[in-house]
This record gives structure tokens, sequence and C-alpha cells, in this order.
């Protein structure tokens, strides 16, 4: 063998090795980033506060109602109708004790959950604090179904956590309008800021409505076992 092969294996040998040395020493450090880097550990509950659901077990509060039945169309021709009066969304906040890096939740569903949306925010209530909401994109505007826990990736760190999903109709209460449920409708419309000649518009509508026998269908939230948040 010839001293210039002898040289280029002995130079080929040696970036082999200095490629291979390199090679180990990154993965080494990423190994032991990965290492180090701290698993996820659960959240105590008594970091967490929900005004509506204190003890992150409850009901999303529905402000609505779903009526049916013949109306005057655009033509005046009587038409059997569909209606949502107030709202399909209901929501409920969840507040840490102080802004935390959180990995991911787990939703423990007591019913089924539609169109589940999750949003978070690291602010404290301002006049801009509701634009400060960031949208949580794992899983977004999914259906809930069945009992078993649901892991949503979040990722951030987060102060208020916002949770929102549609109601359902409350099939075992359908019924015509009675006064009760006008008065309960009303006081639906005033928390959704609407206007006295707009409440007493509506009123009279329902009123109208009740004579006629239109059937009218109440709303339910959904409702959820238990929420487990789990952070550095």
């Amino acid at each position: 063998m010839s001293r210039k092969s002898i040289a280029y294996n002995f130079e080929l040998s040696l970036t082999m090795s200095c490629c291979f040395v390199v090679f180990m020493l990154i993965f080494g450090v990423a190994g032991c980033a990965i290492l180090q880097e701290p698993s996820p550990v659960e959240i105590s509950a008594s970091r967490l506060f929900c005004e509506k659901n204190p003890e992150m077990v409850g009901v999303f509060e529905a402000h609505g109602t779903i009526q049916k039945g013949f109306g005057r169309g655009s033509n005046s021709r009587r038409q059997y109708q569909h209606e949502v009066v107030g709202s399909l969304k209901t929501e409920t906040l969840i507040k840490l004790d102080a802004p935390t890096y959180i990995d991911y939740i787990e939703v423990y569903p007591a019913s089924t959950i539609s169109n589940f949306i999750l949003d978070a925010t690291v602010e404290e209530k301002s006049s801009k604090w509701m634009l400060s909401f960031e949208a949580i994109e794992d899983k977004r505007g999914e259906k809930i179904t069945g009992t078993q826990p649901v892991r949503f990736q979040i990722r951030r760190k987060i102060l208020y956590l916002r949770l929102t999903a549609n109601a359902s109709t409350d099939a075992e209460n359908v019924g015509v309008y009675s006064e009760a449920v006008i008065k309960e409708m009303e006081t639906s419309l005033k928390k959704m800021d609407a206007s006295k000649e707009t409440t007493e518009k509506v009123s009279r509508q329902w009123r109208k409505q009740r004579r006629e026998g239109e059937m009218q269908i109440p709303l339910k939230g959904a409702a959820i076992h238990e929420i487990r948040f789990y952070g550095r």
C-alpha cells in the first residue's frame, strides 16, 4: 500500500471518528436536557377559582329557549318556524391564583358537550380584558361524548381559562309559554343588556305566541364532573 493510500485512510478514519464524537455529544446534551426537564404535575385545586362552579363540578349556565310553531313569514303566509331566543352559547371562567405555565388539562365530562372551546389569557380584568384571550387550538370546537377524561394541550402561561360550549335542548320540559317562563326569558334579555323597548316588544310577541299555542323548548347547559390542571 502506498504512502498516499495510508495517509488518505488515516484522514478518513479521523474524520469519521470526529463526526461520531460530535454526533454523540449533540444527542447526549439533548438527552440530558430531556431528562432534566421536569414532568408536569397536577395543580392543586386550592389554586383554582370558579364563581359558577367553585368545586369544579357543575353545569354551564344557559340563557335561552327554542321556540317552534306556526307564524307569519315574510310573504304573510303561515309557516312553521324554529327560532332561538337568547343564546345557544354557554361559558364559565376558571382563574388561577397567579399566572402559571399549564402543559395540559383533563376534562371529565358528566354529559355530552357540544362545540367545546377553550381560550386563555394572562391578563387581569380591565376594559380590554375580553380582547386579550387567545385561542387554544387543540380539539377546538369538537363534541365531547362519554364520561372518560379528555386531554387538551395548553402549553402556555395562563391566568384565566374560558370554557365555552353550546347548550342543548331540555326535552323533559317542553311546553307552551307560561307567564313564569316569559318572566324568566325577560330576565335573560336584561342580562344580555337588551333595551327596554326591545324587551317589551319581544314580551308582547311571546304572549301572542302563547295564545296561539306555540311550543317552547328550554335550553340546558352541559355538565362537567371535574377539570384537572397539569403544569410546572
